[in-house]
């Protein structure tokens, strides 16, 4: 079987698996508003990146296991502005996402293995049943806020770039 093969293989194992994930959500104990830390204590043990589009900078959860993406933002009660969800899949190849179980919408940022925004998906609504693929060879999916992309000039073609990891704890993040 060829690497092409293996990582189209892996990615529609993936999809399933998020699915059959989603489906379990409602196992899921709710956390009170108390308990919630704007985006930072959503998804503990993740390290965090700074990641700068145009001119804005935001700090983002990393994703780069298997049951880390598959998680993505599943469980989070919101996203601000300042923060995001970053799915490295290691090496470059097509997948794809979903909005099953998520409580807000998103834009959906596929970037390539040099940084180059190769798709952008604008205001994916949750639970839409649908699925998002990267449509080009792309290493990352940057989540963002729904808006964010708009509001920043976030365009196809620019280049993002990875900045200093941040602290695991950092709780430092506007609404």
């Amino acid at each position: 079987m060829s690497t092409r093969s293996r990582l189209a293989l892996k990615s529609c194992i993936l999809a399933a698996l998020s699915f059959m994930l989603a489906g379990l959500s409602w196992m899921t104990p709710a956390l009170s508003a108390s308990e919630i830390i704007p985006d930072q204590r959503q998804s503990p043990g993740l390290r965090s990146l700074y990641v700068t589009l145009g001119t804005k900078s935001i700090l983002a959860k990393v994703a780069d296991t298997d049951s880390s993406r598959i998680q993505g933002l599943l469980g989070w009660e919101y996203i601000s502005g300042d923060t995001g969800m970053l799915l490295d899949f290691i090496m470059e190849g097509t997948y794809a996402i979903h909005m099953q179980g998520m409580k807000f919408p998103i834009d959906a940022i596929w970037i390539d293995s040099k940084g180059v925004i190769r798709l952008i998906y604008d205001d994916i609504q949750p639970n839409s049943g649908q699925i998002f693929p990267s449509m080009f060879p792309s290493r990352y999916c940057l989540e963002v806020k729904s808006g964010f992309c708009r509001k920043f000039g976030v365009k196809i073609g620019q280049t993002v770039s990875f900045g200093q990891t941040g602290p695991e704890t950092d709780t430092k993040s506007s609404k």
